[in-house]
């Protein structure tokens, strides 16, 4: 049985809800036998890429990786040993990865979990930073007290733009409202959390700001210094910058050179997924690869400084050559004729401020399980669609592909304001329809003639055969109209009581929500909230 026939069932995963709550997929004991599973499995591959056998190319490329995490993070904080200790042949890479962004807390627990496995398996803990995503949202939603009541306000670090653009393209806009995001997320937050991380964060920001001045670089640079403060021992490197190196190259030509192979792996793959998970939408979780005459679409984006909107980036084949393509205005054309060293040379070499050629998330993380690491960490999401990329490693390649791990954690916030209602809106409601239909009800808080009550109690008594109801449901109808006339003040008091409930559970979501950003949090609960779950964690 090839791999591409295997079974290939899908799991789900889901996010814990309660504070504290915790999932990690497999346990964290047994993390380091997955990687060294990994390896061993990686040692048998059979594949080549342009004709370079890939573990050759996985050698080439953490290499580049090693020596380029180094470097660029040595830019804003010390690492603690030499690039020298590692050596691309022998020391394991576990690896994981996010966009730059402001994330919550059960994100950032990944951080935690990288820098502890890499300690305790003797590898070099690298996260990825995805800064060829959209830059979405210049903005952060905060829990704050507003006259009294507990809501969540959009607190800005610079203005939004007419266009969304990838994180790497996108400057700071306004220097002073980024500069005085800590302040105003502080004042924001009074009366509902007094020592936030901001406080802490927010000045590394501001010296990321002076350096790079755009804003993924400056939000993942300050949290990764921020971690460095806090103990974790990782490296990190943009996802630009792996998109520049010979080895990524290489491995981008090898699904060109076979781009209706590629087409039909992919795309089955997708439809297995949607097939199983119920989904009709055609753009969930991605949409299909499309084919064009001779021009196929692949999974990358091709943009540049002078217009950074991410175009498709399409390849098609011309004699010994392969030209990649956004089919509108950047192009590439490369001579496979002279051996993949040479095209890979030649690809590398066309990245350019005018030409950047980057992964879409499944072709991201594909790379990073197959040449970079030797075990993955994924959040939820990831998890889940990477299975996706699980099928099409199958079909394509026709190996099993790596294992990986899945973590989140769910950190509420301090419960120091109790918003819970007193009664829900649930059965205020019941209440209120009990006015209508059941008025007699009502009878220990208000004063109803005790004949009317008579009056329906005899009624429930003799019902009479279906058929034969109406006059009687009139009967029915008129005493609780009646009743309900000495209940006008019951009434009142209820639909108070529901205004006062919608607002109490309103609060309540407020603070039960797992979705705000860490550094609304107090650092010492999430520390110690980590700490629990590295020590209690099977």
């Amino acid at each position: 049985m090839t791999f591409d026939e295997a079974p290939h069932p899908f799991r789900d995963f889901a996010a814990p809800r309660v504070d504290g709550g915790l999932l990690i997929d497999p346990p964290i004991s047994e993390m380091p036998d997955k990687l060294a599973s990994n390896r061993l499995s990686a040692s048998h591959w059979g594949i080549e890429f342009l004709g370079i056998a890939i573990r050759q190319l996985r050698i080439a490329a953490r290499n580049e990786l090693i020596q380029a995490a180094f470097r660029y993070t040595n830019n804003y904080r010390n690492t603690t040993c030499a690039v020298e200790s590692f050596q691309a042949e022998t020391t394991p890479i576990v690896m994981a990865g996010h966009q730059p962004e402001l994330f919550h807390p059960g994100v950032w627990f990944k951080n935690f979990v990288l820098s502890d496995l890499g300690q305790q398996t003797n590898s070099l803990p690298i996260n990825l930073i995805v800064d060829n995503d959209l830059c979405g949202a210049t903005a952060i939603r905060v829990p704050s007290l507003v006259d009294g009541r507990l809501t969540r306000l959009s607190v800005p670090f610079d203005q939004p733009v007419s266009q969304s653009v990838p994180f790497e393209q996108r400057w700071i806009v306004d220097r002073e409202v980024f500069r005085s995001f800590d302040k105003r997320v502080c004042k924001t937050l009074t009366g509902v959390v007094e020592q936030p991380a901001i406080k802490q964060l927010w000045p590394y920001a501001q010296e990321a700001a002076d350096r790079c001045a755009s804003i993924g670089c400056s939000l993942s640079q300050a949290r990764h210094a921020f971690e460095a403060e806090l103990g974790l021992q990782t490296l990190e490197l943009p996802m630009s910058v792996v998109c520049r190196s010979l080895s990524f190259s290489n491995f981008v030509l090898q699904l060109c050179l076979d781009p209706s192979r590629w087409h039909e792996s992919y795309n089955e793959s997708l439809y297995t997924y949607r097939a199983a998970h119920g989904i009709r939408s055609h753009a969930h979780p991605v949409p299909a690869l499309s084919c064009e005459g001779e021009w196929y679409e692949m999974p990358m984006w091709i943009y540049g400084d002078d217009d950074p909107r991410r175009r498709a980036a399409w390849v098609r084949l011309a004699g010994s050559s392969i030209e990649i393509s956004d089919r509108a205005e950047r192009s590439v054309k490369v001579d496979i004729s002279r051996g993949g060293e040479y095209a890979s040379q030649q690809l590398a070499s066309a990245a350019s401020p005018s030409f950047k050629l980057r992964p879409r998330a499944l072709l991201t993380t594909m790379y990073a399980r197959l040449i970079l690491s030797d075990l993955f960490l994924h959040g939820i999401g990831g998890a889940k669609y990477d299975q996706l990329g699980d099928r099409i490693i199958q079909r394509f390649f026709n190996i099993a592909p790596p294992d990986y791990g899945v973590l989140s954690a769910t950190v509420l916030l301090p419960a120091a304001l109790d918003r819970e209602p007193r009664r829900s809106t649930v059965s205020i409601d019941r209440s209120i329809r009990a006015l209508q239909f059941a008025p007699e009800s009502f009878a220990s808080v208000a004063s109803l003639p005790q004949s009317l009550i008579q009056q329906k109690e005899t009624l429930l008594n003799n019902i009479p055969e279906r058929g034969h109801r109406s006059d009687w449901h009139q009967q029915i109808t008129a005493v609780n109209q009646q009743m309900r006339g000495f209940l006008d003040d019951v009434a009142v008091d209820l639909e108070a009581q529901r205004v006062l409930a919608q607002v109490a559970e309103k609060e309540a979501q407020v603070l039960a929500s797992r979705e705000h950003p860490f550094p609304v949090f107090p650092i010492e609960k999430m520390l110690s909230t980590f700490r629990r779950f590295l020590n209690s964690a099977p």
